[in-house]
């Protein structure tokens, strides 16, 4: 389509990837969190992963003390701004949605339905807090790649789980982590870090889990890197066992 109008016809060109090869990257990982443990599965394809790019001579600093975020700070601001989306449109909000979310609300008094209300309902003000804290958080990122290539982390804290089969009830799911009990939402907590930062993320399949379902991690880069993080997921990629597709569609 091109540049709209409105911008005068300003256009944006990505810039080149960073390096052509897994040893000239400069590769950052977060391998874990404790906000958001990861089960036996991505542990394992975390292994993978550093196996091939020590292998491959990479300049790889697992846990960099420089990372500019948390993940429970990350979590906030993301929850904050998504459900400030429906301060707007609320059309999603029905009857039976808003029973089943004042009943977790019951249930559990902190938990994820008491964002969703927050948030839902927040001031303009409570919003503009949150739109400010994500632009500081994108600067800090921007310093943190100055330093380093990508940041290589879990895309979520399990594979796949099972079908919940209740459509209404978008705050009663829960996971399991290795045979611990999470919140379903820890589903997004990895993935809404390069989100909130506004960085591309490009998720590489590492492996098949003990269910025979996919494991994948991804590369977070800095903003406008998109062809930094596909070009390192490609290189990563090609020395893992990668997607293999279920039986049946072999």
């Amino acid at each position: 389509m091109g540049p709209p109008e409105r911008d005068g016809g300003f256009s944006y060109t990505l810039a080149p990837p960073r390096a052509s090869e897994l040893n000239g990257f400069r590769i950052a990982v977060w391998p874990e969190d404790p906000s958001c443990p990861v089960d036996h599965d991505v542990v394992t394809a975390m292994d993978d992963a550093l196996n091939a790019l020590k292998a491959a001579s990479a300049k790889v600093e697992v846990r960099p003390s420089g990372l500019p975020d948390d993940m429970a700070t990350s979590h906030d601001i993301f929850l904050r701004l998504l459900f400030g989306a429906f301060t707007y449109d609320r059309s999603g909000l029905t009857p039976a949605s808003n029973t089943a979310l004042l009943a977790r609300l019951a249930q559990h008094p902190r938990g994820e339905a008491l964002y969703a209300l927050r948030g839902t309902f927040q001031s303009y003000y409570s919003w503009l807090q949150a739109d400010v804290a994500r632009h500081e958080l994108r600067q800090r990122w921007t310093e943190f790649f100055r330093d380093f290539d990508v940041l290589l982390m879990p895309v979520t804290p399990t594979a796949a789980p099972p079908h919940h089969n209740k459509p209404i009830d978008r705050f009663g799911r829960r996971i399991q982590v290795d045979g611990r009990s999470r919140p379903y939402w820890d589903q997004v907590k990895w993935s809404a870090i390069a989100n909130v930062a506004g960085s591309p993320a490009t998720t590489v399949p590492v492996r098949t889990g003990r269910d025979g379902l996919p494991v994948g991690l991804q590369v977070m880069g800095p903003s406008g890197g998109d062809l930094t993080t596909i070009k390192f997921a490609e290189l990563l990629g090609r020395e893992l066992e990668g997607y293999q597709p279920p039986p049946a569609f072999v």
